[in-house]
């Protein structure tokens, strides 16, 4: 499925792994008894943007799929705005 270079495949890889990332984050913060308040919640979500950073680069030059890398990068450039939004628009 990965030799295909398609777009949507670049933009259900920038959703999934985060999302799978993050729910193994949020379910080891409720076995450990911690509660996800919002600052760990946006710490998190920058690192997660982070690692779509990472597979956009391993897709865009390691293996030269540009569409796959591509549909990171919209998922990714998406997820930034909102963070940027929901976070930082209180400081304008």
């Amino acid at each position: 499925m990965l030799d295909k270079d398609k777009m949507w495949i670049g933009i259900a890889i920038g959703i999934i792994v985060p999302t799978v990332v993050y729910g193994i984050f949020y379910l080891g913060m409720e076995m450990a008894g911690k509660y996800v308040d919002s600052t760990m919640s946006e710490k998190m979500q920058l690192v997660l943007i982070a690692i779509n950073a990472i597979l956009m680069r391993q897709f865009l030059i390691k293996r030269e799929q540009d569409n796959i890398g591509r549909g990171i990068l919209l998922v990714t450039f998406i997820g930034v705005m909102w963070h940027f939004i929901h976070y930082y628009t209180d400081y304008l």
